[in-house]
């Protein structure tokens, strides 16, 4: 396993798929111009494993909600890249259907729709007349409480190669930030020699958190919560349950069940994986109502935007329309953010939201002025 992350060609291939989106930027570009030195070095390093990640680079984000991330150096990328690819196919055979956040040919529209089935489903099982229940949870700062003991255990179960083993702690467990300081109006780059200053990403003393910037990380969170799809689907034995990234749900007819369900559900994540549910945002609610999940208001029978998804990109809108009378962004950049938007909306039954925002906000980039 571990000779085949190191081949060459693997990393020209993890390469290729670190730069994606992307290739135009000034440390790709860099790498790029040495491209064939700097590969042979990466493998040089892995196959005498001295491979050590470098320094994060940290900032926050603030679009939806604020986030602290920490971004792996464009080296570091394409590693990830090639472990991914290599052990991917051991652990999808494990992960249950319904879970849809970072797997190939699932995502936010498979579990719109999968979702809707399950809506029907209830609907056809229980009877028109029966009132159906869901059970939405949201797991409390999930990212950053991720038990580095735990997870490193799990793939264990999977993974018997000692030097990949090796590897994929080096990535877990070896962390420096780099962090952007703003001072008027120059950018400059500070190390932390303390990353336990950063508890939001990781915490070395309590040996927890995963970056969210790591393309590992995404298929570890997997790995850590595909323990809790089992245990929902093979010990509690629940038929509709889906799971996207730490926001879940669960279809019943039975209130009370659904609410014993949680209780049962916060014991096992407290006791085998360090987690807890977040409290305002794990309820159990009617699905009259619609089902709120992944940006959308789903119902047995259509689907609506959620109110807030509306909300923030109306505000996102109108910043971006004044960044274009500033001339900060172009007409171009404005028509590829309404085209996002009305990606998001044509899932959804918005006939009448789609001639409204034709009418009131959406700017025709084709006239001279916004």
């Amino acid at each position: 396993m571990y000779d085949k992350i190191c081949t060459f060609e693997n990393l020209l291939r993890s390469y290729k798929l670190a730069r994606k989106s992307n290739r135009y930027k000034k440390r790709i570009c860099q790498f790029d111009f040495f491209l064939e030195s700097n590969l042979l070095k990466i493998q040089k390093e892995l196959i005498s494993e001295t491979f050590v990640t470098r320094p994060y680079n940290h900032f926050i984000v603030t679009d939806p909600k604020t986030r602290q991330i920490a971004a792996p150096e464009f080296r570091d990328r394409v590693v990830q890249h090639a472990l991914v690819d290599t052990i991917e196919p051991l652990f999808e055979s494990s992960f249950i259907y319904d879970s849809y956040a970072c797997r190939r040919n699932k995502g936010t529209t498979f579990a719109l729709k999968r979702i809707q089935k399950f809506l029907k489903a209830g609907r056809s099982y229980y009877g028109k007349d029966e009132e159906i229940y869901f059970l939405k949870c949201d797991i409390r700062k999930f990212f950053p409480s991720i038990s580095w003991d735990v997870l490193l255990e799990i793939v264990r179960k999977k993974i018997s190669c000692p030097k990949t083993l090796r590897l994929i702690e080096k990535i877990v467990t070896t962390h420096q930030v780099y962090r952007k300081l703003i001072v008027n109006p120059k950018v400059q780059m500070s190390l932390f020699d303390n990353p336990d200053t950063l508890e939001e990403v990781i915490s070395i003393k309590k040996r927890t958190g995963l970056p969210i910037g790591n393309l590992t990380s995404q298929l570890f969170a997997n790995v850590y919560l595909g323990e809790l799809d089992n245990f929902v689907k093979h010990n509690l034995k629940e038929r509709w349950y889906d799971r996207y990234m730490d926001d879940f749900l669960i279809i019943s007819n039975d209130k009370k069940h659904l609410l014993l369900v949680k209780d049962e559900i916060n014991t096992f994540l407290n006791e085998k994986l360090k987690l807890t549910l977040h409290p305002r945002k794990s309820f159990v609610q009617n699905t009259k109502n619609g089902v709120t999940f992944v940006g959308y208001r789903i119902f047995y029978d259509h689907i609506l935007i959620r109110g807030s998804t509306l909300i923030h990109f109306r505000k996102k809108h109108k910043k971006r329309l004044k960044q274009l009378k500033k001339g900060k962004i172009t007409k171009e950049d404005l028509r590829q953010s309404e085209l996002s938007f009305k990606g998001h909306m044509k899932h959804a039954d918005t006939w009448n939201l789609e001639k409204m925002l034709k009418e009131k906000v959406f700017i025709d980039v084709s006239k001279k002025k916004p």
